[in-house]
């Protein structure tokens, strides 16, 4: 946990090598810097030095109300100089993806390359509303017209949230995703890891889910246009959270940008293909 210079924590773990290549991981929504564990053996056989980070208000890390994605970047900077790490890689997973694109705009100085795997993208027409699962369509036109009636529909689903589905009940809920989802999610000790992360969340309480949850549902305050480090962006075309072509148009958008699209769902596109990603944006980054 570092103490932050202007006040308040950021609360983060480790993983992989100790004394590798620094790669700051970015978790999604709801979710913690327990997350980073899908990272642990790949950032020890490629000698990366995994800091996974707890956003504002989860885990350790303090909250900071009514914030958007450019809060974040200044914190892992300050971070990044108490760890003395110099310049880092930035991988952010689902939610985390807008995370990582704003702090290689932000952050040319200390980003060398950053990767977006199964990322949030952003909400800048009615068309790539369409293209979100239902659930998410639903919450943001709530949020909308009721954004306080949003903060109280996740209350409750931040103290279920921290209680263990049974086994059974959990393989029956995966029969509605795709089929590589449903391999992610029908393995048991995979589902335990990510389990972790999301229980973290959830512990966090409302007000956490909620100021994050919002960032999403707002413009973007930077310009992806901007970015001038070396971006990465993975997609599944069985992502049934974020249709695929809004990542590709998101990708179009960055200069330079590589978008890999694979035959992946949302959560197994992170959990089978990690190797790969890691190995993309080691090869593909800018100068030390």
């Amino acid at each position: 946990m570092l103490e932050l210079a202007g006040g308040g924590t950021l609360g983060f773990r480790e993983y992989g090598a100790r004394d590798g290549s620094p790669l700051i991981f970015l978790h999604g929504w709801p979710g913690s810097s327990a997350q980073g564990i899908f990272l642990d053996s790949i950032g020890l056989e490629r000698g990366v030095r995994v800091i996974s980070v707890d956003r504002p208000g989860f885990g350790s890390s303090s909250r900071i109300p009514e914030r958007n994605f450019l809060h974040l970047p200044p914190l892992l900077d300050e971070l990044a100089d108490a760890l003395a790490l110099g310049r880092v890689d930035v991988l952010g997973m689902s939610g985390g993806g807008p995370y990582a694109l704003a702090c290689a705009w932000a952050l040319p100085h200390r980003v060398r390359a950053a990767s977006v795997c199964c990322g949030a993208p952003p909400l800048d027409s009615p068309e790539a509303r369409r293209r979100f699962w239902l659930a998410y369509r639903a919450l943001l036109a709530v949020h909308d017209r009721f954004p306080r009636f949003v903060q109280w529909m996740l209350a409750p689903a931040a103290l279920a949230g921290r209680i263990r589905p049974p086994w059974p009940l959990m393989r029956l809920a995966s029969l509605v995703m795709g089929p590589r989802d449903r391999k992610f999610l029908q393995d048991r000790t995979l589902f335990d890891k990510f389990f972790i992360s999301f229980r973290d969340a959830m512990r966090a309480g409302h007000r956490a889910l909620y100021d994050d949850a919002r960032c999403y549902a707002q413009p973007w305050p930077f310009d992806v246009a901007e970015i001038r480090v070396p971006v990465r962006i993975w997609h599944g075309t069985q992502d049934t959270n974020f249709h695929h072509s809004l990542a590709e148009r998101l990708a179009s958008r960055i200069p330079g940008a590589v978008f890999h699209l694979r035959e992946e769902g949302h959560y197994s596109l992170p959990a089978f293909c990690t190797e790969e990603i890691i190995g993309d944006l080691l090869a593909g980054r800018g100068p030390a």
